[in-house]
């Protein structure tokens, strides 16, 4: 009798008992030594076990190898994976102009857009050519136009003309703000001229009151037409100067009103326009309704 209970405390003796299920609840958290095989990896990163199911047991580190006989620096390195060719961002899509602008070799466009052609507001953005297209660099700003809105413009009447003109100068009665544009400050000798029987119709012209040799009735003196010519830039249309197709045509500061045809802005943003503006670029103005 104490021959088989000894025998049989010999046999449940021997056997272990069973270690408890861990549960990996975030495999891939556990970092595997790199000797391991490939089939004992952690499960990609945001799995988890389905419902009812248990998550695979990370495998148990092996122990390490034996260090090798061969003396210091005689092992070649065992070269790692190589790593995947870097992505090249795509490029951006090029900006495109408003209005459906012809630039030409232009780099600086400025568009003028109105909601409607009778509408006497309207958004100027200014737009630099760059290598991947055109991008808005300063605006969109609000701006007024002609009290008669926008589109064909003729002598007399207060409509701002649609289509695509130069900048070629500015001028103002205030000192020059920093203008990139070939700027002159005017005084009371400074006159566009408005007089459509004057081979001078259309351009600028210098003489005292009184001695002008065109109709100062249908001119302009720049100096007398107060604030609003602080700071100024032609807009180049009718640059030819054909008689009664319309004249005086500026961008220039704005009183809070509708113009006579001109486009205006603030002051500040004028002159920021101004400094901005490039000869060597070609600068643009864009006119019209969108």
């Amino acid at each position: 009798m104490l021959t088989v209970l000894l025998l049989s405390a010999g046999v449940l003796g021997g056997i272990a008992p069973p270690e408890p299920v861990v549960a990996a609840t975030r495999a891939s958290a556990v970092l595997l030594p790199a000797d391991l095989p490939a089939d004992t990896a952690p499960e990609p990163v945001g799995r988890r076990p389905a419902v009812g199911q248990v998550a695979r047991m990370t495998a148990v580190p092996q122990p390490a190898a034996a260090p090798s006989a061969e003396p210091a620096g005689s092992a070649e390195p065992v070269p790692g994976p190589a790593a995947p060719p870097a992505e090249e961002p795509a490029p951006p899509v090029p900006g495109v102009l408003p209005l459906d602008v012809d630039a030409g070799g232009s780099a600086q466009v400025v568009t003028v857009v109105a909601a409607s052609a009778g509408a006497t507001t309207a958004e100027l953005t200014a737009w630099e050519l760059g290598e991947t297209g055109w991008t808005a660099v300063l605006g969109p700003w609000p701006a007024r136009v002609g009290s008669a809105g926008i589109g064909a413009a003729r002598e007399g009447s207060t409509r701002t003309p649609a289509g695509t003109f130069a900048l070629p100068e500015a001028f103002g009665r205030a000192a020059d703000p920093g203008s990139g544009l070939p700027y002159r400050q005017v005084d009371a000798e400074d006159w566009w001229v408005s007089d459509v029987a004057s081979p001078l119709y259309n351009r600028h012209a210098r003489c005292a009151a009184g001695t002008c040799p065109f109709d100062e009735r249908a001119g302009e003196n720049l100096l007398a037409a107060g604030a609003v010519y602080d700071h100024a830039v032609v807009i180049g249309y009718n640059s030819g100067g054909t008689p009664g197709a319309g004249s005086a045509f500026f961008l220039h500061v704005t009183n809070g009103a509708p113009t006579a045809g001109c486009v205006a802005v603030e002051r500040g943003r004028l002159q920021t326009l101004m400094r901005w503006l490039d000869p060597a670029a070609g600068p643009l103005v864009a006119i019209g309704v969108a």
